[in-house]
């Protein structure tokens, strides 16, 4: 087994797994917010902003969130983020797996396609 796919194939969401293949999108009604020098992600609600549903991102996190469109595969995020962070290929594929992980696990991003890939 490649690295890649080692390192992508843990995380779990409704038993589809990510693959370095898998490609993902930031759900329908999730925005990006800059406020006051903070990066957050806000879904959208009807009455106001549930604060326990904002999700705080760093510079990579923001980074990875624009390019969630569905067409590029993790495999293609994390080595984007490797060339433009000048971090090793390895903890790039652990970093953005695990942050993708977690953004489905808030139900903030969803695979692309409805296949997992």
């Amino acid at each position: 087994m490649d690295p890649v796919e080692a390192k992508c194939s843990q995380p779990e969401s409704r038993g589809r797994q990510l693959t370095p293949e898998s490609r993902l999108l930031g759900r329908e009604g999730v925005v990006l917010r800059h406020v006051a020098g903070e990066h957050m992600l806000v879904p959208s609600v009807i009455r106001g902003v549930d604060l326990e549903s904002l999700f705080l991102l760093n510079s990579t996190g923001v980074y990875v969130w624009e390019r969630l469109d569905g067409q590029r595969r993790i495999r293609d995020l994390a080595a984007a983020v490797a060339e433009a962070f000048a971090i090793e290929s390895a903890a790039a594929v652990a970093d953005v797996t695990a942050f993708l992980a977690d953004l489905l696990a808030r139900n903030l991003a969803e695979f692309a396609g409805g296949n997992g890939a």
